[in-house]
């Protein structure tokens, strides 16, 4: 059902006419309000002849003197973002680790920065680069917002925990603060074109299935509240999990019970704790195990890729091996 996909398109079209008549508001002014262990953004005067931009982002009110032209993505999912319009950040927290972008993603990198870990980031390296702009997460980067906020204009968005249509009012935020509004509504009607086309060739829909980031130490499943669940739940399965949170943790007995009828794993190594539950008994009775429908695929691509891209890939896989 388009329906869907409309309705999520259009709290994006909807983002953007509110984020239009704040800027265009007398009383739109300030920065973006500090969390527990965060500061105020540094006060810069605004641009000559009216360049700065105000967008609203998940603490407040954000002004920029200017278009920013250096930015530091403090996350993968804000690359996946940043690329789709155009823009290329000067640096990016990868963990170090290059191969953790999406294909898509990686060819419209030219030379970037490794800022370091997503978790703690080298703030040194950060200053170094001379950003006009940093994006963060609210939950992820909230010990270090100070510091952030001590080199540049920090936008602060609630990505972590994002379902797909809150990945989709980031988008819009995103493109807000860097200039690239027009952009967006071309990829955004894209993208739902893209994501249409793939609903249409899945036939079997009435599924349970679930998607869970694997590692030696535990089964992490990916409820209809988290970013790659509520995608699935937009393509029309059934999140057999009905968890309150995104992430919850599944023991072997609990998977057993939640029962899907389809699985989507993403290893973080080669070796999980998967390998050791197929020798448990227990593991033969779930459904999608007895019926050969478990499934691998990347994390890169289905978890850490929060953005249009990750979005399309995941499309096109499910539709590899579920459409007609």
């Amino acid at each position: 059902m388009q329906h869907r996909w409309n309705r999520a398109l259009g709290l994006f079209l909807f983002l953007v006419l509110a984020i239009n008549l704040t800027a265009c508001s007398p009383s739109a002014g300030g920065s973006s309000e500090s969390v527990k262990g965060g500061g105020p953004a540094p006060a810069q005067a605004p641009a000559p002849g009216g360049g700065g931009i105000t967008v609203q982002d998940a603490q407040g009110t954000l002004e920029l003197p200017k278009k920013p032209e250096r930015i530091v993505a403090m996350e993968f999912s804000f690359t996946d973002m940043l690329v789709t319009l155009g823009v290329v950040p000067v640096g990016v927290a990868d963990d170090g680790s290059p191969e953790l972008f999406m294909d898509s993603v990686k060819s419209r990198l030219a030379t970037y920065t490794s800022v370091g870990s997503r978790y703690e980031p080298n703030i040194e390296l950060i200053s170094s680069l001379k950003p006009d702009l940093i994006i963060v997460d609210i939950n992820k980067h909230k010990n270090a917002l100070k510091p952030l906020k001590a080199i540049a204009p920090v936008l602060v968005l609630d990505d972590f925990q994002a379902d797909y249509d809150q990945m989709l009012r980031n988008y819009g935020i995103v493109a807000k603060a860097v200039g690239k509004e027009e952009e967006a509504k071309k990829r955004l009607a894209e993208h739902e074109t893209i994501m249409n086309e793939a609903k249409q060739k899945i036939s079997k829909t009435k599924l349970t299935v679930l998607p869970a980031v694997v590692n030696p130490k535990g089964f992490y499943a990916h409820s209809d509240h988290s970013y790659s669940g509520s995608l699935l739940a937009k393509l029309g399965f059934t999140d057999p999990v009905k968890h309150e949170t995104a992430y919850p943790q599944l023991t072997l007995e609990q998977l057993v019970e939640t029962n899907p009828q389809v699985l989507f794993l993403m290893p973080t190594e080669k070796e999980t704790i998967v390998n050791q539950w197929q020798s448990n008994p227990l593991w033969n009775k779930i459904d999608a195990v007895a019926a050969k429908k478990v499934f691998t695929v990347e994390r890169r691509d289905w978890s850490l890729s929060r953005g249009l891209l990750g979005s399309e890939k995941m499309a096109a896989d499910i539709v590899k091996v579920l459409g007609e």
